[in-house]
C-alpha cells in the first residue's frame, strides 16, 4: 500500500499525531527497499522545506534521521522507566515537533524558521513528577503543577509554570532562563531553585538553594535578588514582598520524597499536608498558628503524620465523613484540627 504523503506533510507542518509518528518511524525504518518513498522525502523536502539540499543522497538524509529516531526511542525507554517506578504518575506530555526540529538542527536553514511549538506536562494530584527540558535543564513539579515550554529553545529560555517545581538549570550565559508565573517572572542564568506558584493561593514562593535568582514582576520591575538559603515570600493580597533567610533543604526535600518540617507554625504544616496529600487540612482555631513543628516524614501516610501530630503539638483531629456526590465521585478527604486545651501548657 502506498505510503501516504499527507503523513508526512503533516510532520513537515509540525500537526502530526501520535499514530502519524509512529507510521513515519516504522516507514524510516524500512525505507531502505522502498524506492517510492525515498523519492518522496526528497520531493517533499524541496516542496514543504523551502531549502536547498546539501549535496548529498538520501541515505545520508534517512541515516541522520534514523538516529534521531533512536534517540527519541532511548528517552522514551528512560521515561517509561521512571513511570514504572511511580506508578501512579499520570503526565500528560505533548510530543515535540521531533523531525521538523531535526531537520532544522541538521541543515541549519537561513530562512526558515521553526515552528512555534510548546509541550506541556501536567502533574496529577497526590504525585511528583520528574521532567528534562530541550535544554538540559532537569526538575520535578509536584502535585497538581502544570509546566509549559518551547521544544526548542532560542536566545532566550522561557518556562511557564501554574503549582510547584524544583528546577536544576543549566548553566548558559548567553541564554537566561526564566519561569514565569501567575504575576512573577524568575530569572537565572543556571542554579538550583524552587518555586510555588498555585492558582487560589495569594502569595507566591521562591526559595534558592544554590547559584543567584533574580525575581521581577510582569512589568519587567526587579523585586530582589536572592542568594543561597534565601526565601521571597510575595503577598499579592497586600502587595508585600519578605526576604527571609531559610535552609532550602526543607523545601527541596519532596523531590526525593521527604516532607520537612523545620519549625513551621501549623498554618504552613496544613498547607503542605494539603498539597501534599490532596486532602483539605483546615485549622479550625488560630491560636494554633503559634505552635511549630519539627519533623521530617518519607513516604509516610496521611494518618501516620496526623498521629505524630496530636502527639507532639497540643491538638486534636477528626475526618468528615465523605459521601458520594450525585455524579458517584467522592471529594477528597477534608480533615478538621482542633486546639486540645488540656495539653496547650505542655508546649508552651
Amino acid at each position: 500500500m502506498a505510503f501516504d504523503i499527507n503523513i508526512l506533510k503533516r510532520f513537515f507542518e509540525g500537526k502530526y499525531s501520535r499514530k502519524d509518528y509512529l507510521d513515519i518511524r516504522e516507514k524510516f525504518v524500512t525505507a531502505d527497499d522502498d524506492r517510492e518513498f525515498r523519492e518522496l522525502v526528497l520531493s517533499h523536502w524541496v516542496e514543504f522545506g523551502s531549502m536547498q539540499l546539501p549535496e548529498e543522497n538520501v541515505d545520508n538524509i534517512l541515516d541522520k534521521i534514523h538516529h534521531q529516531i533512536r534517540l527519541e526511542e532511548n528517552r522514551e525507554v528512560s521515561r517509561f522507566s521512571f513511570m514504572r517506578v511511580f506508578q501512579r504518575v499520570a503526565a500528560i506530555l505533548i510530543f515535540p515537533l521531533v523531525l521538523s526540529f531535526l531537520a532544522y538542527l541538521y541543515f541549519q536553514p537561513e530562512k526558515v524558521e521553526l515552528l512555534d511549538a510548546y509541550a506541556e506536562i501536567q502533574c496529577p494530584m497526590g504525585v511528583r513528577t520528574k521532567f528534562v527540558l530541550p535544554d538540559g535543564t532537569t526538575g520535578f513539579l509536584n502535585s497538581g503543577s502544570t509546566l509549559s515550554y518551547p521544544v526548542a529553545f532560542d536566545k532566550t529560555r522561557q518556562v511557564e509554570l501554574t503549582g510547584e517545581a524544583y528546577f536544576d538549570v543549566y548553566h548558559n550565559e548567553q541564554s537566561p532562563f526564566t519561569v514565569k508565573t501567575g504575576k512573577l517572572n524568575v530569572r537565572v542564568l543556571g542554579t538550583t531553585f524552587n518555586v510555588i506558584s498555585y492558582p487560589g493561593e495569594v502569595t507566591e514562593e521562591i526559595i534558592l538553594q544554590t547559584g543567584k535568582v533574580e525575581v521581577m514582576d510582569n512589568a519587567g520591575k526587579t523585586l530582589t535578588e536572592l542568594n543561597p538559603d534565601q526565601r521571597l515570600t510575595v503577598n499579592h493580597e497586600d502587595q508585600t514582598a519578605k526576604r527571609s533567610t531559610v535552609i532550602a533543604s526543607q523545601y527541596t526535600g519532596w523531590t526525593e520524597g521527604k516532607l520537612v518540617f523545620r519549625n513551621e507554625d501549623m498554618k504552613q504544616v496544613a498547607q503542605r499536608l494539603s498539597r501534599w496529600y490532596n486532602a483539605e487540612i483546615v485549622i479550625a482555631d488560630k491560636r494554633l498558628e503559634e505552635f511549630t513543628f519539627h519533623a521530617t516524614f518519607v513516604d509516610e501516610p496521611l494518618d501516620e503524620v496526623l498521629k505524630l501530630l496530636a502527639i507532639t503539638t497540643p491538638i486534636d483531629y477528626r475526618e468528615e465523613k465523605r459521601e458520594a456526590a450525585s455524579d458517584g465521585l467522592f471529594p477528597k478527604r477534608k480533615i478538621i484540627i482542633t486546639i486540645n486545651p488540656k495539653k496547650v501548657n505542655q508546649f508552651r
